[in-house]
């Protein structure tokens, strides 16, 4: 059996300022490492045979700091970046709103045949997530492993895993910083998903509030 972990990257000054990240980095906040900590506390204990992160920073700087003390390497995959917005990248959801309204409109409302300017759709997203999800699980058969993504990527995962078709409302009905799911995939490249989204490893700390 092929065993699964999924995480978000953490918090990172981009997230708290609401504007659009895509593939341009943003530094993580003291809250983002914090919650990334808290999360390398919870998984001390699994064995871990290999960690794939997106090669953004976000993404990589969360995966050196949830390894803690495993003697694992973290390996870059191109496929699980998040999805590539263009020219909107680093600017905020109102900021948008107010330049190019129909634009944004569009989008929303077709996402899957609207790209985002000078980026991606989100079919084109979808569908190179997809590609490299099944890589991995092809190249990691039996093994324990930590996918370290974003929000949007683990959106197209958790799609694919339920057989759903992800929807218009994608963006906004992702997963948590630095929560933990975990999927479980047998020979027959069946899927069960244990849990999605937890972040009991994050309550009670005043500093994540």
């Amino acid at each position: 059996m092929t065993k699964i972990y999924l995480t978000r990257h953490g918090e990172t000054e981009w997230n708290r300022q609401c504007r659009f990240q895509g593939h341009k980095n943003s530094d993580l906040t003291d809250k983002g490492i914090l919650a990334a900590e808290l999360l390398a506390d919870r998984i001390e204990e699994i064995e871990i045979d290999h960690i794939i992160s997106s090669p953004l920073m976000r993404a990589y700087n969360t995966a050196e700091i949830v390894r803690g003390s495993k003697d694992v390497e973290i390996v870059t995959h191109v496929g699980f970046k998040e999805i590539n917005l263009g020219d909107f990248e680093g600017m905020s959801y109102i900021n948008i709103k107010e330049d190019q309204p129909e634009l944004l409109e569009s989008i929303e409302k077709d996402p899957f045949n609207n790209s985002y300017p000078n980026g991606e759709n989100l079919l084109e997203f979808y569908k190179r997530v997809e590609k490299a999800f099944l890589e991995v699980i092809d190249k990691y058969k039996n093994k324990t492993i930590l996918i370290v993504a974003h929000g949007g990527t683990i959106k197209c995962i958790e799609s694919y895993i339920r057989k759903n078709k992800i929807n218009n409302d994608w963006i906004g009905n992702i997963v948590k910083n630095c929560s933990l799911s975990y999927v479980e995939v047998d020979e027959n490249n069946e899927m069960i998903e244990v849990f999605y989204n937890d972040t009991k490893h994050l309550e009670g700390s005043a500093a994540l509030s």
